[in-house]
């Protein structure tokens, strides 16, 4: 006969029993659902199946959600129902839906991975289109394609890698095993300048995209640099031949300064004199470098040939009428200064003679005839596209006002066989304004 006691053990047996079945059931079997629904479907269109199965888990960032209600064939390819718990009802509807699996040989399940982490977010009856699915590659066509690329493989040279990697790293133990050991410390530095790193990835944006910009003047600096590489190449003899001969010429250099005791400091203080000079009379200079090749053409033509004799012969004629001295313009501008005065001062630009020619031989630029404001005389055109220079066949016509240079009636300039008078009369024509 059962006892009291007994009866009593039994009973606690039996709900506990009953405790733990419904939790499972509950739980994994998803029983709760045959009473309560408290879940909401979202269909995602896969092209196949990919190994999912009813019952199949369904996760969220690493975390199960819910599970594969139902699975329906479709001319597509196949709609998986997912019944997600409504506590999860921020999952963003710009997500992917994964098939992974939970091991080499485990079982798969479905992994929702959001591309935003604002809304608008999954519902009832939403939809993951075909686009935003993924499935793996099937373990049969993976095993045939390793199967295919092992059997590709050449044997006899897999063997000489095999052993060129022995002889490699034959004796380097210890190097080896000290490069495992501070790889800790590697990864400690690294995370210690993890924000370095990240701003230096950030910043190498803006620099690529700085090249990009840059693309085309890149292009054509490797350009001109592979044709500059190409003429130092071929110059390759005449180049040994200076770097031979440069130590001697330096020290024949060394030897000259020091033989005539040249004072660098004082020739270069010297020089700021002159270079201010320079600086005012730049125009009448860039006038002389365009003229100059016109006079030295010029020239040949002073010495003409004897019609009688077949010599050449030139005349030549001086004029030994010396005017006064000019005074006036330069003793008003006189800055007197003591000997013991010995700082800089600006340049005097306007010192001039301010008599007139009847009085004096008036000098200086400023009373040399010069040109128009506007004044272009071009002696040479070059085409950017191809670099030819092509050259003026005649000296460019001077539309000078007062000029004293001989022209014809039409006011051109005379011809080649009379530009002698020019070269003598008139060398420089544009003096600074």
């Amino acid at each position: 006969m059962i006892t009291r006691r007994t009866k009593v053990q039994l009973l606690f047996f039996v709900l506990i029993t009953l405790i733990g079945v419904s939790y499972v059931g509950a739980r994994y079997a998803r029983l709760d659902r045959l009473v309560l629904d408290n879940s909401y479907t979202v269909v995602a269109h896969f092209p196949d199946s990919g190994g999912i199965f009813t019952g199949a888990g369904v996760t969220y960032r690493g975390v199960t959600i819910g599970q594969v209600s139902r699975m329906d064939l479709t001319d597509q390819g196949v709609d998986v129902h997912l019944d997600i718990e409504n506590d999860w009802d921020e999952i963003p509807a710009e997500t992917v839906a994964l098939v992974a699996n939970k091991s080499a040989v485990g079982e798969q399940y479905v992994d929702l991975q959001p591309k935003v982490d604002e809304g608008p977010f999954l519902d009832d009856d939403s939809e993951i289109e075909q686009v935003d699915t993924r499935i793996p590659i099937p373990t049969a066509k993976l095993l045939e394609d390793i199967s295919t690329t092992v059997a590709d493989v050449d044997k006899d040279a897999l063997r000489t890698v095999v052993s060129e990697f022995g002889l490699a790293f034959d004796g380097t133990g210890e190097s080896l095993g000290q490069i495992i050991d501070t790889s800790n410390s590697f990864i400690e530095t690294a995370n210690e300048n993890f924000d370095v790193t990240r701003s230096l990835i950030r910043d190498g944006n803006v620099v690529l995209r700085t090249q990009l910009d840059k693309a085309s003047a890149i292009r054509n600096f490797s350009t001109q640099l592979a044709k500059f590489s190409t003429t130092v190449a071929a110059s390759d003899k005449d180049i040994r031949k200076v770097i031979d001969a440069g130590s001697p010429a330096a020290n024949e250099l060394r030897r000259f300064i020091d033989d005539n005791d040249v004072e660098l400091a004082s020739l270069i203080n010297n020089l700021v004199t002159t270079g201010e000079i320079v600086v005012e009379h730049l125009d009448g200079i860039e006038q002389l470098l365009v003229l100059y090749p016109y006079v030295v053409e010029g020239g040949f033509t002073v010495v003409s040939k004897d019609p009688q004799t077949g010599k050449f012969d030139a005349h030549f004629g001086l004029i030994d009428t010396a005017h006064e001295l000019c005074h006036r313009g330069y003793d008003e501008n006189a800055d007197k200064r003591g000997p013991q005065n010995l700082g800089d001062r600006p340049l005097p630009t306007d010192v001039r003679c301010a008599e007139s020619p009847a009085e004096s031989n008036p000098r200086g630029a400023q009373n040399a005839p010069r040109a128009a404001a506007d004044y272009d005389a071009p002696v040479a055109y070059v085409d950017r596209e191809t670099g030819e220079v092509s050259w003026l066949d005649s000296m460019p016509g001077l539309q000078v006002p007062g000029s004293v240079a001989p022209r014809t009636s039409t006011g051109v300039a005379l011809d080649r066989e009379e530009s002698w008078k020019w070269a003598l009369l008139q060398p420089l024509t544009a003096a600074p304004k």
